[in-house]
This record gives C-alpha cells, sequence and structure tokens, in this order.
C-alpha cells in the first residue's frame, strides 16, 4: 500500500530518532535515580523503554497524515493507544513495584488476599486494555475474547524473557519480523513504528548498559499482541494463543533461564553479543 521508499523514510527516521535520543533519556533516568541492580549487581538504568515512544508517535504522525481511509486510521490510534497505555502501566510497575511477589499466579493471589500490587494492576489493565481495542476491531462474542486474550498474553509475554542483556528484544525480532513479512494491506507498515526503535535501542540492552524494564517489554509485548489481533484468521490466532497460555503455564512451574543455559544451541545464541 505504500512505497518501498516511504516505508525506508520511517523506518530510517525511527532508528535515527531513537538512538539519537537514548543518551538524553538514560541521563534523565540516571539523574532522577531510577536505576536499579542488573543480574550481576550492576547498578544501571531502568525504564529505558520508554526511548521507544517519541519515534512511535513522530512516525505515527506522519503516517496519520498519509493515511486516507477510517479503517487504516481506527487501526493507527488502536495500535498507538494500546502501547501509550502499556507503557504507562510498565513505568508504574518499574518505579514502584514490590518485587517481592512475581509471575501471574502470584499477583492475582496477592490481589484474593485484598493487596494489589503493581503487577497485578498491570495485568487487570492490560485485560482491560485488550478488550477495549478487541471490542473496536471484532465481529463476533468469540473474536473479542480470543483477541483479548492474545493481546493481554501478549504483553506479558516479554517479561517472561525479559531477564537476561538483550534476550527478550532476540526473542521480539524472531517474531516481529515475521510478523511483518507475514502482514498484507494497511497493517503491514505499522510495524515500522515501533521496530526500528527498537532495533536502535538493542546494543544497549544487549551490553546490559541500561535495562528497558516493564516500560518496554510491555510495549513489545503488547504491539505484537495487537498486530496479531488485526492482522490473522481465526486459525492463526487460536494456534498463538495455545501457544502463549502453554508458555505462561510452563514458565510458571520451570525457569525458562535454567532451560536455556542447559541447552547449548539456546545458550549460545542467548549470550551471542553480550
Amino acid at each position: 500500500m505504500y512505497s518501498y521508499i516511504f516505508r525506508g523514510i520511517i523506518f530510517i527516521l525511527g532508528l535515527a530518532g531513537t538512538y539519537l535520543m537514548i543518551p538524553l533519556f538514560k541521563n534523565l533516568l540516571i539523574d532522577s535515580n531510577v536505576i536499579r541492580p542488573n543480574y550481576k549487581g550492576e547498578m544501571i538504568p531502568v525504564s529505558m523503554g520508554i526511548v521507544f515512544l517519541p519515534m512511535l508517535i513522530i512516525n505515527g504522525i506522519i503516517l496519520a497524515f498519509f493515511t486516507v481511509d477510517t479503517i487504516g486510521l481506527l487501526c493507527l490510534f488502536l495500535f498507538i493507544f494500546g502501547i501509550v497505555c502499556m507503557f504507562f502501566a510498565g513505568i508504574l510497575d518499574d518505579i514502584i513495584g514490590n518485587r517481592d511477589v512475581s509471575g501471574l499466579k502470584g499477583h492475582f493471589k496477592s490481589l484474593f488476599k485484598g493487596k494489589l500490587t503493581t503487577g497485578g494492576f498491570k495485568a487487570l489493565f492490560g485485560g482491560f486494555v485488550g478488550l477495549i481495542i478487541s471490542v473496536a476491531i471484532s465481529k463476533n462474542i468469540t473474536d473479542i475474547i480470543v483477541n483479548t486474550l492474545i493481546i493481554a498474553l501478549s504483553t506479558n509475554l516479554m517479561n517472561l524473557f525479559d531477564l537476561r542483556p538483550g534476550r527478550a528484544i532476540k526473542a521480539y525480532l524472531v517474531i516481529m519480523i515475521a510478523i511483518f513479512v507475514t502482514l498484507t494491506g494497511y497493517i503491514k507498515i505499522l510495524p515500522l513504528l515501533i521496530l526500528p526503535n527498537v532495533l536502535a535501542y538493542f546494543n544497549y540492552d544487549l551490553k546490559a548498559k541500561a535495562m528497558m524494564g516493564d516500560t518496554g517489554s510491555n510495549v513489545l509485548g503488547i504491539s505484537i499482541g495487537i498486530l496479531m489481533a488485526f492482522g490473522y484468521t481465526l486459525n492463526v490466532r487460536l494456534g498463538w494463543l495455545v501457544f502463549l497460555i502453554l508458555i505462561h503455564i510452563f514458565t510458571e512451574k520451570f525457569s525458562l533461564t535454567k532451560i536455556i543455559e542447559n541447552n547449548k544451541v539456546l545458550n549460545f545464541i542467548d549470550r551471542l553479543g553480550r
């Protein structure tokens, strides 16, 4: 729908703009004492996922200007709406979140005991964000349920991987590139609002110079979920939903990090570039 030149411009703007903004936001977080020990105990800035947002909005403005059909505009604004919502839920969790409780099961168990955690709020809020997007794009109750679950569970998916430098972004790039290649129509350009921003930041995460935090992982996750809900048949979406449910159940019982470390191929990929 859009020329390769237009897509190239969006991509380069996202890549260059985000790269130039990274030092500004890194210093902002350090000056504001938004730092946390990483898995090695080194104090580094957290919530660096904030750098994904500026060029998302700027390129979103450009795309909105050139979008003439209302369905396209609806998809664009729902995509940005979902990302911005989960950005704020993520930064709330990064800044005031209590790490004594982890996992969806733990957060909901606390909630049933009358204690709301930031993780519990994020899960509930993500569910309602998924619901409002699903209601806007779905044709029937089945679609609403499937799309809501896909968006909510995809949002949390990147949290499961974001335990070592670069791991979550590596998983994200594999999934998002596959989505970009297989999408058709107007939806195909939406990944370019976020993908180059992530690539610009990737080396900072990989070298443990900063942590994107839930601020970033939530943004990555929901971008996958919304695109899956937008662009695929029911059978494909059901297959993705089954995968999401299984990996969430699996990671509640087993350590994904230990599994990766005990597998030579996965461990090699996980450490690649650090």
